[in-house]
This record gives C-alpha cells, structure tokens and sequence, in this order.
C-alpha cells in the first residue's frame, strides 16, 4: 500500500523534460530547463538530469549532469491559455535570463511592448522583452497552481 502522504510524488522516466532548481544560494528562485536521464537508484526520489543549456565548463563541449532530489524537479509549466496574457503592475512573472526562469515582480510597463521586473535572486531591477516574461504559477503536490491573484483577475476578466 503506498504511502497516502507521498501518493503526489511525481514518479519522472528518463527522457522526460523537466525544469530544474538549483539549490545552490547564487540560483535560489530559478528554473533550468533539463531532461531526466536516470533515477539513480530503484526506490529513491533521486534523479540524474541533464541541463539543456548549461555547461560542465566554459568551452560549451558537454551539458552538465547533477544528481537531485524529486523536489528540485518538476514539469515544465503549461503553455499560456491561447488568449494572450496581459502583464499588469505587481503580477509575479518568470524572467528568461541568463539561461533560466527567475522569479521576480513586475515594476513597470514600457513602451513596445516591454516590462521592468525586480528578480528576486539578483535584487536588481531588469526590462525583459514580453516573449522572455511568463506568469508565476506554482507545482504543489504534483499539480499547477495559479497565484490567488492570477485566479481573482480571470475571474474579474470572465
């Protein structure tokens, strides 16, 4: 019989796309896209992944591999709804930059269609291009989550 508390682990399969946390200070609150090579042992939640687009070193010759928990792991998040997204101030957002999504919140719109976002892991405010900008949502206990304030303006927008 399986544990009720762990019936939400997500069992990933080599190949699967994933997204990657790494736990390491300098990368807390970023998502790296990679793809599960191996579980590293039969009844373990511990994974080898393969980043797509970091590198072992600075010659860009092999991706790197790391062993990881389940928790730093998780799919790649839904594509948008077909309607397009409407950033507004404050909305938390995912910023493609330097390789990988970083959390952080939009301070600003400007013109053409481009927006400033404090990311969090760097503490410093950026202006991202709207195709680098995605919606924060969440993976709690193996499924998406929207922010409660992403849910409040679709039900405002409905």
């Amino acid at each position: 019989m399986s544990n009720p508390s762990s019936s939400w682990i997500v069992q990933f399969k080599p190949g699967d796309q994933v997204e990657i946390s790494p736990h390491d200070p300098g990368f807390r609150g970023s998502w790296y896209a990679g793809t599960i090579v191996r579980r590293e042992a039969k009844n373990t939640n511990r994974y080898v992944v393969e980043y797509d687009q970091l590198y072992e070193d600075e010659s860009g010759e092999k991706l790197l591999q790391e062993t990881l928990d389940w928790i730093q792991l998780r799919p790649p998040p839904p594509p948008p709804e077909k309607k397009k997204v409407q950033f507004k101030f404050g909305d938390e957002v995912e910023a493609f930059y330097s390789d990988g999504w970083w959390e952080g919140a939009l301070t600003a719109e400007h013109s053409g269609g481009k927006f400033a976002v404090f990311l969090r892991g760097f503490e410093e405010q950026i202006v991202f291009e709207e195709k680098d900008l995605r919606l924060h949502v969440q993976w709690v206990k193996g499924k998406w989550e929207p922010r409660f304030e992403q849910v409040q303006r679709e039900k405002e927008v409905s």
